[in-house]
């Protein structure tokens, strides 16, 4: 199992939620369909919060119709701007590449307090 912190905006009671989710990742191609379907994608790309932290989103979240956009500045002091659902996640640096592992619940505590975050709209 892998577990991730998912973000994302509630259209419904219009404030930012959040979960925590165990995903399947027996396989590549099982985790691969588990977080096509939490982020609601058909793919996904990665920005880097921090060494430790990797941010999951929708890569085509800026083509869809009434997408949240979030502000975000990294811990690098980098800001960007993302759309859709967000899933962090840990980086696990391996010989050739860097996985994707469970975030730890020190980590969510930390994106609690730390997370520099702003909603800033909605996509056309």
């Amino acid at each position: 199992m892998l577990q991730v912190y998912l973000l994302y905006f509630d259209i419904g009671s219009m404030r930012i939620q959040t979960e925590v989710l165990q995903l399947q990742n027996e396989t590549i191609d099982i985790l691969d369909l588990q977080l096509n379907k939490v982020l609601q994608a058909e793919g996904y790309d990665f920005f880097d919060y921090s060494d430790e932290i990797s941010i999951l989103v929708d890569d085509k979240g800026f083509e869809k119709e009434l997408n949240p956009v979030f502000e975000i500045v990294s811990h690098f002091g980098e800001k960007i701007n993302l759309a859709g659902r967000l899933l962090f996640v840990r980086n696990i640096e391996n010989e050739y590449s860097t996985d994707i592992g469970s975030i730890k619940y020190q980590d969510i505590f930390n994106l609690r307090i730390n997370l520099n975050i702003k909603l800033i709209g909605m996509t056309n």
